[in-house]
């Protein structure tokens, strides 16, 4: 009964929290002027940032489909569920690093200015439930070792 709980407490905790960030502000930009851009935003246009040239804006984008992966096999019980939060987890991460992104098709670069609250709390998401997913097999790993 507790895993069940460790389980789904950190899924509907994790999903609430990225449904919140959608609703934030992911990024302030310097690109024709300085804009916000609302998280909702890059959700949205980012599994088609490659159309435009911007393969390493898909490649960070795609933390959202593995973090999804990761649900799926937490809900099954898979193990391979922390690789692919882990993974998620650091691809969203290695966004911080960034100078600039893909401002429009042509290729020109935006400078960023900011990483705001929708990012943060996008990262938040993903590490409870990287968290999560590690406490719920650590659990398990130990109530099969006291078991046998």
């Amino acid at each position: 009964m507790k895993l069940k709980i460790i389980k789904t407490v950190t899924i509907l905790i994790s999903f609430i929290i990225f449904i919140i960030s959608l609703n934030n502000n992911a990024v302030t930009i310097d690109y024709q002027g300085i804009k916000t851009i609302p998280s909702v935003e890059y959700f949205l246009i980012g599994s088609i940032a490659f159309l435009g040239g911007g393969i390493l804006e898909e490649v960070v984008w795609l933390a959202n489909p593995l973090s999804l992966i990761a649900i799926i096999l937490f809900l099954m019980d898979n193990v391979n569920s922390l690789k692919f939060s882990i993974t998620a987890l650091i691809l969203a991460v290695s966004f911080s690093s960034w100078n600039s992104l893909l401002g429009a098709e042509s290729g020109t670069q935006a400078k960023i200015l900011s990483l705001e609250f929708g990012y943060y709390l996008w990262i938040l998401s993903m590490l409870i439930l990287t968290i999560g997913t590690y406490y719920y097999f650590k659990i398990e790993n130990e109530e099969i070792e006291n078991f046998i």
